[in-house]
């Protein structure tokens, strides 16, 4: 339980700083170079000091489609934090849990509980209510058409389920051993892929908002997910997904409306509160 709440800890700084870094006029491919920077010799570390780092070719093969997905799923997040509302992106986000769960359920034997069933039956009515547009008036360059909104939900929601799919793998195949070895590998694909994409663009350094943004979400990334890779190997994946999302989204929507203080519809409100029931609902046994 304790690697869970430290998940859960480090998972809202990260959150919180990815907003901050949209509000602060941050480039998205900068602040994830930072981040991952701070990430892979963090994690190098950690391996090294407590082991975990045995490579296998599974590993290799987990590693690279993780560092792909989390990469399309964090730049999505970024730029619709630059165009939206925080707190319906975040649980937008936080809704893909449902792809672990039913791989959880279908491919794993995880058997789902009536409660759990009825949670996930709720997940279509949340994405409705929260599609519904109502911006502040400060908020002209959130007036995104909603194809576009959409594309960026998706690819935050496949790219961020794929990812912690892949942390599900990791425990079904038996891979302990090569945990800390995952954390490096991804982010180093990762980084990889945003040095690619940066020069391709035209290489431009970090700014200084741009350091600090992305070091304080890494070293947040840093406790999630060297924790979170000890308690997915301890809980089972259809309690330990669901219960993170929660607790992350709940705690994260509360940090975003005190300090941004973004407006919402009626609508808008009702989904999150649905949607945090139904990520409770799945979590129950």
């Amino acid at each position: 339980m304790l690697y869970l709440i430290l998940t859960i800890v480090g998972g809202v700084i990260s959150s919180v700083m990815y907003k901050a870094s949209a509000e602060m006029g941050c480039r998205r491919m900068q602040h994830l170079m930072v981040e991952r920077a701070i990430l892979v010799p963090g994690f190098v570390c950690l391996g090294v000091t407590v082991g975990g780092m045995s490579v296998t070719g599974d590993v290799i093969v987990l590693s690279f489609i993780a560092g792909m997905s989390l990469f399309g799923s964090r730049w999505g997040l970024l730029k619709a934090l630059s165009m939206g509302h925080a707190s319906i992106t975040f649980t937008f986000w936080n809704l893909s849990l449902v792809i672990p769960v039913l791989l959880s359920i279908f491919l794993w034997g995880e058997v789902p509980s009536k409660w759990q069933m009825l949670g996930l039956a709720l997940v279509p009515i949340c994405l409705l209510l929260l599609r519904e547009t109502k911006r502040g008036d400060n908020s002209a360059k959130r007036n995104t058409p909603f194809r576009v909104a959409l594309y960026l939900v998706l690819l935050c929601a496949c790219g961020e389920g794929l990812f912690s799919t892949c942390f599900k793998i990791m425990d079904v195949r038996g891979l302990d051993a090569s945990r800390n070895t995952f954390l490096v590998l991804y982010n180093s694909v990762m980084l990889m892929a945003i040095l690619s994409t940066t020069y391709s663009r035209g290489w431009s350094p970090p700014r200084k908002k741009e350091y600090i943004s992305g070091t304080a979400g890494g070293l947040g990334l840093i406790i999630a997910g060297y924790f979170g890779i000890l308690a997915v190997l301890q809980i089972p994946g259809i309690i330990f997904f669901p219960v993170l999302a929660a607790a992350v989204l709940v705690i994260t929507v509360l940090c975003t409306s005190l300090f941004w203080r973004e407006k919402m519809s009626a609508a808008q409100r009702l989904g999150i509160v649905l949607s945090i029931v139904a990520i409770i609902l799945v979590s129950s046994t």
